[in-house]
Formats: structure tokens, sequence, C-alpha cells
């Protein structure tokens, strides 16, 4: 067996530009509502005593397939150590031979902000200039960069439990473009933004649906476990809500399963697959005053797809 070549995070930063990525999560997601890439849901176990947990995602796509391994520590951080670190293996689909291995916290990193950029594009509306960040770590950086890439982003409030870091996170990224400034609560964050970008730690509402604005756009990122989330009932009954994949937003998304539990939406309610919106089989946007909604939960495929986009890259 030849070395199975390893790119390393700032190889991914590098090559994987988070304009092209866009179009390839978009690109993923609808073939994964067309019924042309199937993940299958992901598996974890408990680890080291019950210290963490170890996440297995192996699936296949149309140019690879492969597996994506994490460890979740959720009391890294305290130490200054990432929460989530792993990587991605990806295989030959002609051979069956390994051909890469990718560092999986920074593919983790654009993908996901890539894939809100995605239906940002498709579903927010042309001017939405005012953007809310709930939350200030590396998904807040990279939903900003998303963001920023698929509207004229003018003006920017972050938020989250400590002041004093979003204030850093503010001054960091105000340009002459764009201002950006750190808020006291999520409410004021949230209230009168054309897009809202949840990526926070939260495991009970930081958004309140009669904060939002007639015509905004949210991304619910943050929350991926049935029993968390960072909407409450009442955003997800005032929006046109669509899901990553509608078969694990209804085994994983607390947003969508605590407000079906408490009457706000059913089942039947959900516009649909964000994937179908991008190949025009379902319906946006209906009109300047509809509140939409993207709930993320990530999967493989749009792991594989950006594996294989830094291999092929990287090769050439």
């Amino acid at each position: 067996m030849t070395d199975i070549p390893f790119f390393d995070a700032d190889t991914v930063r590098r090559v994987l530009r988070m304009d092209a990525c866009i179009d390839l999560m978009a690109d993923t997601q609808a073939a994964i509502s067309r019924g042309e890439i199937t993940p299958p849901l992901r598996f974890f176990v408990p680890v080291a005593g019950g210290k963490g947990g170890m996440g297995i995602m192996p699936g296949d796509t149309p140019s690879a397939f492969g597996a994506k391994l994490v460890s979740i520590y959720a009391g890294n951080p305290a130490r200054g150590l990432p929460m989530i670190q792993g990587c991605i293996l990806v295989f030959d689909r002609e051979s069956g031979a390994p051909t890469a291995l990718i560092e999986g916290a920074s593919v983790t990193g654009i993908r996901t902000a890539a894939a809100s950029g995605a239906a940002t594009r498709s579903l927010a509306r042309e001017d939405a200039s005012v953007l809310a960040l709930l939350g200030y770590g590396v998904q807040a950086e990279t939903h900003l960069e998303a963001m920023r890439c698929v509207r004229p982003v003018r003006e920017v409030r972050v938020w989250g439990p400590s002041l004093e870091k979003a204030e850093r996170f503010a001054a960091a990224h105000t340009d002459g473009e764009m201002a950006v400034s750190a808020v006291e609560t999520a409410g004021e964050a949230v209230s009168g933004a054309d897009i809202v970008c949840a990526v926070s730690a939260a495991s009970e509402p930081v958004i309140k649906g009669r904060r939002l604005a007639d015509g905004c756009h949210v991304n619910l990122v943050g929350s991926h476990s049935p029993t968390t989330r960072e909407a409450d009932g009442e955003t997800m009954g005032r929006a046109r809500v669509f899901t990553e994949i509608t078969d694990f937003a209804m085994k994983e998304a607390g947003d969508i399963l605590l407000a079906i539990e408490e009457g706000f939406l059913t089942q039947d309610d959900l516009a649909g697959e964000i994937g179908a919106v991008f190949d025009g089989s379902v319906e946006g946007r209906r009109s300047e005053d509809d509140i939409t909604l993207y709930k993320s939960l990530g999967n493989v495929a749009q792991d594989l797809a950006a594996a294989s986009y830094i291999a092929g890259q990287s090769r050439e």
C-alpha cells in the first residue's frame, strides 16, 4: 500500500474556499433530496469511561466513499482544547483503496457554514444586510464569511454568554464595509435582523419567535440532539421550516421535535428539504414577509464531498 496523503487544517483552509464550498454543499444536498446519495444516520458511542464520545459516520457519494471519525470531549474547551476533533478517511470508488486522510474539524467549520450559506442564498431576501450572530466561536467566524459571500451584509450584531468575548469578536471583524457590534442579549441581536445565524452551545431557546422580524431568514446550527434547541416553539410555528434531511431531523433536531411536542407545528407543516429547494422541486421563499428557517444538522455526505474536493484540488 502506498502512503496515504494527509491534509492538515492549514491545507484545508487554504484549499476549501468558502464560495466554492457553498456551491459544493448546494449540489450535495440537491443530490441527497433526489435520492442519489443516502447517508446513514450517524452513530455515537461513549468512550473513556464516559469522559467523552466517539462519532462514526460512514457514507458513499458519487466522488468517493469513506468515513468521518470524531471524538467529542465536552470538557476540552476549559482546557484550551477543541471539543470536537477527528479526521475524514476517503477511499477510491474503483479500487477500494484509501486515498486521503483529512483533518476533520477544519472541514466541519467550513462546510457547516457553507451549507448555511447555500440555504441563505436561496431563502433570504436579496437585500438582507443586517446579520445577528448568536455565538462567537469558530462557527460564528465561518458563518460570517459565508453570509458575506451570499448577501450584502453591512451590520452584524454578536451575542454570546460572555459580553467580553463578543466584544473581542466584534473588534476583530469590523472593517470598512461592515460594522460589527456586541450586544448584551440575544433579543437585541435578533430584533430587526434580516438574517439570524444561531451557532451557540445553548440547550434552551435563545431565539424567541416574537422578536423575529417579518421577512427574516434563520439558520439554526448549534443544537443537534432531540432534547436541545436554540429556538422556541413560536419561532418554529411562525417560520417556513426547511430540513437538511427530514428523516434525520425527526430523530435528532430538538428545535423541531420539541416544537411539535408543544403543538406549534406538525411534521406535515415542514416545507421540505433544502436540497429540494436547490433543485427547484420545492418552493422556497414565497413572499417578502415570509420567515424562512433552515435547520442544520450536518451529514457525512457534506464531509465526503468537501474532503474529495480538497484531495482533488491539492493533487492538481
